[in-house]
């Protein structure tokens, strides 16, 4: 681990701390001009001390809510009434709840208070006679009520900097990837520093090859225009300036204009983070941050290894579904439409709020996914059989449609090592059922209605749909028009209808957003083309004929 300086690296030029307020409660001014001599030019701990005077106790209470932050009270006991002062008391204490500002009492009798008062749990920190206040004495009695103070002051300071890091550190683990990470620290640390908006989020070495760029990949405040673009665009040479100076050696940065933080990865990468605003530069705040850091660099780490993690899980799902277009030598993007269009239907109807018991978001994180196994039991079917010229036997279609069941047993023993709803073990439930029709007349086991898993319904739309649409040796391919209204007409026959009007809806949010998304019409498809043409006219009978 490398080591940190305990210290704030801008250790000598903070800015000078406000100073102690004090408040004189007597009617006679005597004793305030007394404060005002004894104190002049004296500091505690690096702050300058401030008397201020109030001749009765309604003037004090008057003080106390216009500057909440008084340190000390010096007071006499007989104001307006002989107990208005022990009455104040009272007040500070049980009516505004504040429990640090230090309380002496100063009477001019000092008969006046008893012992059992002074001591019975009002929290009074002395009990001097005025008599007795010279200025040697009140710069003793002072300067040690300020340093109890200040340590109060301290200490509520640290509970509320746990309290802030509590806030900040709570489920930050659980954020798994670095899109829900990374805009999600930046608020976190903003709201611990309480020190401003303006902040960023970069990463260093996280593209190949492995360059020095550093990259904005999360922003807020005046920067929040600036996402995914290199540092050295912003035309900021103070945040180059600061984000230059993190090294191993110095990963936690603490200035009176600017905090900034390193995040350590494996395998290269480094995170980064520079907060913008006024702070005191105190060691308690680099604590905090040094604190705020190694949880963050941990969450970090984890976001980009799950990354890792998914993007090698997408290559190898790809490369499987993908076996059954290379028998072809032809890679039509017939996979990337499906799980796009699957993803997104399952998406909608999340957003509907419909299939509750069934659709979630970890559901729909995984679904498109998935579907891209949908035909893996493909594989079984000989080269002979899919590279048939014409209409199949019925063996050969029979081999065909085997491909579900086959499909399915291999991804859920599979599924069987891994817990609860998994990509594996949802794909083994569409490669079984995406043949399946909503009134019961498909296959593998004629299910209807609702007992079709919803992934292999929403497989099923999307799967014919990229059918008709792309060329097949038989016919060209489908204008998306005609096919939309070929699906939309077979809605609650083949097709559950409310699939069918998400999947509306996702085609038409296509064609406005991306139109060149769909496949342009001509050419020939191959092996697998006569294969999925096969497959829709199995499914459909003669009602497919046309298409």
């Amino acid at each position: 681990m490398p080591h940190n300086d305990v210290r704030p690296d801008n250790a000598g030029s903070t800015p000078p701390k406000p100073p102690f307020k004090i408040l004189i409660v007597d009617g006679d001014p005597a004793l305030l001009a007394t404060v005002r001599e004894a104190l002049a030019g004296v500091s505690v701990d690096g702050a300058a001390v401030q008397p201020m005077g109030a001749a009765t106790a309604a003037e004090a209470r008057e003080a106390l809510y216009d500057h909440p932050g008084i340190a000390l009270v010096l007071l006499e006991v007989a104001l307006e009434t002989s107990r208005a002062g022990l009455d104040l008391v009272t007040h500070i204490r049980d009516v505004l709840g504040n429990q640090r500002t230090r309380l002496v009492l100063c009477p001019a009798d000092p008969g006046a208070v008893s012992e059992a008062e002074v001591t019975a749990g009002s929290d009074i920190g002395d009990c001097r006679a005025k008599a007795e206040l010279t200025a040697r004495a009140l710069r003793i009695l002072v300067v040690g009520q300020l340093r109890v103070f200040a340590s109060l002051q301290a200490l509520a300071a640290g509970r509320k900097g746990l309290a802030r890091m509590l806030v900040a550190t709570t489920g930050l683990l659980e954020l798994r990837t670095p899109d829900t990470l990374f805009p999600n620290i930046l608020p976190r640390v903003v709201g611990l520093l309480g020190i401003g908006h303006h902040a960023l989020l970069c990463i260093q070495g996280d593209t190949l090859p492995r360059d020095r760029k550093i990259r904005v990949r999360a922003s807020t405040g005046r920067f929040s225009a600036w996402r995914d673009v290199e540092v050295e665009a912003l035309g900021e040479a103070r945040v180059e300036a600061a984000l230059a100076r993190l090294t191993p050696a110095s990963e936690t940065i603490v200035e009176p204009d600017f905090c900034a933080l390193r995040l350590r990865a494996n395998g290269g990468i480094t995170g980064m983070i520079y907060v913008e605003g006024r702070n005191d530069g105190t060691a308690r705040e680099w604590q905090l941050l040094e604190l705020f850091r190694n949880k963050c660099s941990i969450a970090f780490e984890n976001a980009l290894l799950f990354e890792e993690l998914n993007t090698s899980q997408k290559a190898t799902v790809l490369a499987m579904g993908s076996l059954a277009e290379y028998k072809d030598n032809a890679a039509s993007g017939h996979l990337q439409r499906v799980e796009k269009l699957v993803g997104a239907i399952a998406r909608e109807l999340l957003q509907r709020g419909q299939f509750g018991d069934e659709l979630d978001a970890d559901y729909v994180e995984k679904v498109g996914l998935a579907a891209l196994l949908h035909d893996v039991g493909m594989l079984s079917v000989s080269d002979e059989t899919l590279g048939m010229p014409g209409e199949l036997a019925t063996d050969d279609m029979q081999a065909i449609r085997r491909h579900t069941e086959i499909g399915h047993r291999i991804l859920s023993e599979a599924a069987l090592a891994l817990r609860g709803r998994s990509l594996l073990s949802i794909a083994a439930e569409i490669a079984r059922y995406h043949h399946e029709r909503y009134d019961g007349t498909g296959y593998l086991e004629g299910l209807k209605g609702d007992a079709i898993p919803i992934g292999a319904r929403i497989m099923a739309v999307a799967d014919v749909f990229d059918a008709l649409i792309t060329s097949r040796q038989y016919r060209g391919a489908v204008p998306v028009e005609q096919a939309l209204g070929w699906i939309v007409e077979r809605s609650g026959r083949d097709f559950d209808p409310r699939v069918v009007d998400a999947f509306v809806t996702v085609v038409r949010r296509l064609q406005a957003e991306d139109p060149g998304w769909f496949p342009k019409s001509g050419g020939q498809h191959g092996m697998l083309g006569g294969l999925i043409g096969r497959k829709l006219r199995a499914l459909f009978g003669g009602r497919a004929e046309a298409l």
